[in-house]
C-alpha cells in the first residue's frame, strides 16, 4: 500500500512539475478580444431582436453555410416559431456572457470555431426566465457568421 501511494505521489508531482501555466495576453491582446466578445454580444442582440419581430427567415438566410446545411429555411423558421409561440413576446433581456468553443468536428458540431452568446429572457406568457442563445462560427473567410438559435 505505501509502495502505490509512494508511486502516486512521485507521479503527482511529476505531473505538476510539467505543467505550464498558459501565457497571459498583452494588453492589447486583452483589448482586441474584449472587442470581439462585446461585437459578438451586440450582433447576437440584433439576431434576437429581429426574431422578436418574426424576421426569423433573414436571420437564416444571413447565416452560415454551416447552419445552412444543418437545417433549411423553411424548417428553422418553423422550429423557432413553435419554440417561441408558448412564451409570449420578450418582455425582459439580460445577456449573461459569450462562450468561445472549438469543435474537432468528432461530435455532433462541425470542426471549427464558435462563439455562442447566452440570455436570460422574461417572456410575457412564461412563468420563469428562459434562457436563448446565439451561436457564431467562424466561416473560412474569417468572418463570425450565425449558426443557430435556441431557447429553453
Amino acid at each position: 500500500m505505501k509502495k502505490r501511494w509512494g508511486a502516486f505521489a512521485l507521479m503527482s508531482i511529476a505531473v505538476v512539475s510539467y505543467a505550464q501555466p498558459a501565457p497571459s495576453l498583452t494588453r492589447e491582446q486583452q483589448a482586441g478580444l474584449d472587442k470581439q466578445d462585446h461585437d459578438i454580444a451586440q450582433m447576437a442582440d440584433v439576431i434576437v431582436k429581429m426574431i422578436d419581430q418574426n424576421k426569423t427567415g433573414e436571420v437564416w438566410d444571413a447565416g452560415s453555410a454551416v447552419a445552412k446545411k444543418v437545417i433549411t429555411r423553411e424548417d428553422f423558421v418553423n422550429k423557432v416559431t413553435h419554440d417561441r409561440a408558448a412564451l409570449g413576446t420578450a418582455a425582459m433581456r439580460m445577456p449573461m456572457g459569450v462562450k468561445h468553443l472549438h469543435f474537432d468536428g468528432t461530435g455532433n458540431m462541425p470542426a471549427g470555431w464558435f462563439m455562442s452568446v447566452s440570455f436570460d429572457t422574461q417572456f410575457s406568457q412564461a412563468r420563469q426566465s428562459a434562457r436563448e442563445v446565439v451561436t457564431f462560427v467562424l466561416d473560412p473567410d474569417r468572418v463570425w457568421r450565425f449558426a443557430g438559435y435556441s431557447v429553453r
